[in-house]
């Protein structure tokens, strides 16, 4: 009997051996399998294009596609990576083989290597069915390969973005990279913003699946078809955003700036026409581009507004009555001492006795010191808010900023007073544009937008904009309108205005904070307004760092901000109202 039990434990115990190891390769190593290749056997899906308001595909796809191996059907590993190496690297070697430096050469000869060690890596892998080779191979090197005639290879349809603008709007767009499961992802932008939407639904080399619901991968594909993703259609104006982009770059160019802003919008719905950002890169090949580049300034940056927020301060004190359009400033005499500090104009000239309208036609410091003692901290923060700043706008792209405005119970009297005038605060272009745009628009605040509706499957989704503040009276945006006119037609920047135009504008030079201090040569020069101002078509910002020609925004961004506006009255067919 103890034989018996004996036989009876080695034949339990090599039963149990069995079918733990059969366990172990039907789930366990089929499992390990399939999470090492999860990523791998997707059928990217087609990413839905981008249109502007012409309906013109700003952003489309072009052909291209997947390269996997079947590892199980590959007898001479190494030669065949050898043969493939050489026409899975950089596209840019193949395109000017014959102008290659000694040193492009040698980095062609290292790719090559590493491209060979890789695939030979991948196709050892004896364990898999299928395994991922390339992404975005082109047409003309798929047929490459297929010429070669070697088994055991195959293609999937895998697109790429194709931009028949090249670099236009690259900031507001974003481009497509890959996340770390090697998906098709955007990053930035309306990309980065709107890829939930974009990407649609991959489709599968392989649907068996294991008792765990997990997909077997196995000799015989059965593809599941990817659904495409949804396209997006723009407010943006291609025309309009051709010039901008044209006249950006030939100014920061002539005056010698570290980068340019422009924004347009329609303030009446708060939709943008145009926006661009100088430097820029091209979104097809942004990986051959500074990462700094990737970034739009236009919402993510934040800055000081300088004379640009004296119209934010005489809106508020002009809605709550404190002052009038020719209410007398009487400490405009000379500088001002502010706890501590003196306060005195950007050219050391004195204004005894200026309206509120001169004001801001000077562009005077002490005056608006005086606006600001009117409006108290509490009166002028409640406005800060009311207009926008220091919170997100809610614009539909990736990355904005909410700017930076210290809570109220650290303001002291010289924070109050340089407030007035635009420092030691942070906004952000987007978050001006939005403000000025209230103005413009009967003191009405509303969200920018660039995105008009979303369609997928046939049906459209209509971006409504988010609901209408009003942060002013009509009867304020009318004042402050008209004093802005003035101060077009009779400020520093009047001789660049288009004669016979009624535009509202305000010039802004903020000298950048350096070290617990302010540069002097250091500057944001920038420019806002609207027009025609009885009815405006259109809000701009127009914004510079740094230029060298000039530290002012009277000489760099006001003459661009009318170069454009120009351009747009004529596209627009807007005709000269006044001789």
């Amino acid at each position: 009997m103890t034989r018996l039990k004996i036989l009876q434990t080695v034949i339990f115990i090599t039963a149990f051996l069995i079918v733990l190891r059969l366990f172990y390769w039907q789930f366990v190593a089929k499992i390990n399998d399939v999470s090492q290749t999860l990523s791998q056997d997707e059928i990217p899906a087609s990413r839905g294009e981008i249109y502007t308001s012409d309906n013109f595909p700003i952003v489309a796809n072009q052909e291209a596609f997947l390269f996997y191996g079947k590892p199980k059907e590959i007898t001479s590993v190494k030669e065949t990576a050898s043969k493939l190496a050489p026409l899975l690297i950089s596209e840019k070697y193949a395109t000017r083989e014959a102008q290659l430096s000694d040193d492009e050469k040698k980095q062609k000869e290292e790719e090559i290597k590493k491209q060979e060690e890789s695939l030979f890596s991948k196709l050892s892998s004896k364990s898999l069915f299928w395994v991922q080779l390339a992404r975005k191979v082109p047409l003309a090197t798929k047929q490459k390969i297929e010429a070669l005639e070697i088994s055991g290879f195959g293609f999937e349809n895998d697109e790429k973005r194709f931009y028949p603008e090249a670099s236009m709007g690259a900031q507001f767009l974003g481009f497509v990279g890959s996340d770390k499961l090697g998906r098709d992802t955007g990053y930035f932008g309306l990309e980065g913003n709107y890829d939930s939407k974009l990407r649609g639904k991959p489709g599968r080399l392989g649907q068996d699946t294991d008792p765990f619901g997990l997909p077997i991968l196995v000799r015989e594909f059965r593809p599941l078809s990817p659904q495409k993703g949804a396209s997006l259609h723009l407010s943006i104006n291609r025309s309009i955003q051709f010039i901008v982009e044209d006249k950006l770059k030939a100014a920061v160019e002539k005056y010698g700036a570290k980068d340019g802003t422009v924004i347009i919008s329609d303030p009446k719905s708060g939709k943008i026409i145009a926006l661009a950002t100088y430097p820029s890169y091209n979104p097809a090949n942004w990986q051959e581009y500074e990462e700094n580049l990737y970034k739009n300034k236009a919402v993510a940056d934040t800055y000081e507004p300088g004379s640009t927020f004296k119209l934010i301060t005489m809106s508020a004190a002009l809605d709550l009555g404190m002052v009038k359009p020719n209410t007398k400033c009487d400490v405009c005499s000379g500088p001002r001492q502010i706890g501590g500090f003196e306060i005195s104009t950007w050219n050391k000239k004195y204004f005894p006795d200026s309206t509120m309208t001169e004001v801001i036609q000077h562009s005077d410091n002490i005056g608006m010191t005086y606006v600001a003692d009117k409006l108290g901290v509490d009166n002028f923060y409640e406005y800060i808010n009311r207009f926008g700043f220091g919170k997100s706008t809610n614009v539909d792209l990736q990355e904005e900023s909410p700017g930076g405005i210290r809570e109220k119970e650290e303001w002291r009297p010289i924070d109050l007073a340089t407030a007035s005038f635009g420092q030691g605060i942070a906004v952000t272009p987007i978050q001006m544009i939005q403000a000025v745009g209230a103005i413009a628009n009967g003191g009405k605040l509303i969200s920018p937008k660039i995105v008009d509706k979303i369609e997928a499957n046939g049906k459209e989704e209509i971006i409504k904009v988010d609901d209408t503040k009003q942060v002013i009276s009509p009867q304020t945006a009318a004042q402050i309108t008209e004093m802005m006119v003035n101060a077009v037609e009779k400020g520093e920047a009047k001789a660049f205005a288009p004669k016979g135009y009624r535009i509202a504008g305000k010039t802004g030079t903020a000298q950048i904070p350096v070290s617990g201090h302010y540069d002097p040569n250091k500057t944001i020069a920038s420019f806002i307004g609207f027009a025609p101002a009885n009815d405006p078509k259109f809000v701009m910002l127009v914004r510079f760092t740094e230029p060298s020609s000039s530290v002012f925004g009277s000489e760099t961004a006001a003459p661009t901000f009318f170069s454009i506006s120009k351009e747009i009255f004529n596209y627009y067919g807007i005709g000269p109202t006044e001789k």
